[in-house]
């Protein structure tokens, strides 16, 4: 399992965006984690989008960070699993 997690990450890593912004959200819980802290860290995070100038971008992370939380929201983990978690959201159009 450790070797697909590796191979997902370097496949993961040459992901590159074609507006030239962030449009993938990366987000990596260490095993344990409090998936009530990671939900106000996306939150933060959603709330200084707003300042991305591009407004396509600036769509794309929010919808993406909106799937993350949402995602922990209907999951109702308190902690992160034994093994952590990696949340990867993203529009794939902006992705390549």
């Amino acid at each position: 399992m450790a070797f697909a997690t590796k191979d997902f990450l370097k496949e993961l890593s040459k992901a590159r965006s074609q507006t030239g912004g962030t449009s993938l959200i990366t987000m990596l819980i260490a095993g344990g984690g409090s998936m009530s802290l990671v939900t106000k860290k996306l939150t933060a995070e959603l709330s200084t989008s707003t300042n991305i100038k591009d407004k396509t971008v600036g769509k794309s992370v929010a919808t993406a960070l909106k799937s993350c939380i949402g995602l922990i929201k209907s999951s109702k983990w308190h902690n992160a699993p034994e093994n952590g978690l990696v949340l990867c959201s993203g529009e794939a159009q902006y992705c390549l």
